[in-house]
């Protein structure tokens, strides 16, 4: 009789312990596929440095291929334009800038997310005609008056560098003519304007007609590019994963080719 009475027990057990495994297995099998990982949509609009144009651009379609709901749009400009836009209440979703100090800035400002990064750097050369006919070789050859030098203006991050160099190697600029940002500094030289810019090596690489002279590493700069989602953006889901992509292969062979140094030898 008693051995009965077990066995009747640990049927019954069995049979709802069977119950209960098949009512519990299916609301956890739905309630993941309720929870689907999250997909990026819409548009980012990115400010960007000018030095970083051609290469963005191209960052910007590959970002695309990869997620085809997504749209990248794109405004460059000197970094401190950029910031005076945001300080000024302009909208945006991506800022990435040529300098640190810039972001910086932005960040006391709480403007952007804490969370920047550093994507790039690049250095300086002297950027002049493929023929160079005023066969300039030197810093110390931008010194002589009877040429005619494009400088950045002092408030933007590639003045504040060139003069840097300058500084560093007692140069001195009587006349320079000044310009709002990188892209318009080379853009001179090719259109024959001026002799030579001192500027980003990344420009001459971007322009079939141009060239760059290279500057000693005891006398050049490196310049850091910070990027950062900013705060007010509309779409932070999709910044997010632009800004993390920067440093993910694909946008660092693209910034590579275009003369950045890659994230490996930050």
């Amino acid at each position: 009789m008693k051995n009965r009475v077990t066995a009747g027990f640990w049927g019954v057990f069995l049979l709802l312990t069977s119950l209960i495994a098949l009512t519990v297995t299916p609301l956890n099998a739905n309630s993941a596929e309720t929870q689907p990982s999250k997909k990026i949509s819409g548009e980012i609009m990115v400010l960007a440095a000018s030095s970083l144009n051609d290469s963005f651009t191209k960052i910007g379609e590959k970002f695309e291929s990869e997620h085809n709901d997504v749209k990248v749009r794109f405004s460059f400009g000197a970094s401190s334009q950029i910031r005076q836009q945001l300080e000024g209440g302009a909208g945006g979703d991506v800022v990435a800038t040529a300098d640190a100090k810039t972001m910086a800035l932005l960040n006391q400002s709480s403007l952007v997310t804490k969370k920047s990064i550093i994507f790039a750097k690049n250095t300086f050369a002297i950027v002049v005609q493929n023929r160079n006919p005023s066969k300039i070789k030197t810093l110390a050859d931008l010194g002589n008056d009877k040429q005619k030098i494009v400088l950045c203006a002092p408030g933007v991050p590639c003045g504040v560098y060139a003069n840097q160099i300058l500084r560093q190697a007692k140069v001195s600029i009587s006349h320079p003519i000044l310009s709002s940002d990188a892209a318009s500094a080379v853009s001179l030289v090719a259109l024959g304007e001026a002799d030579a810019a001192l500027i980003y090596r990344t420009e001459a690489i971007s322009n079939s007609r141009l060239k760059g002279i290279e500057i000693p590493k005891s006398e050049n700069i490196t310049a850091q590019y910070p990027a950062a989602v900013i705060k007010n953006s509309s779409n932070k889901t999709a910044a997010r994963e632009f800004v993390k992509f920067l440093n993910e292969p694909k946008a660092q062979k693209i910034l590579s080719k275009y003369g950045f140094l890659p994230k490996a030898k930050l």
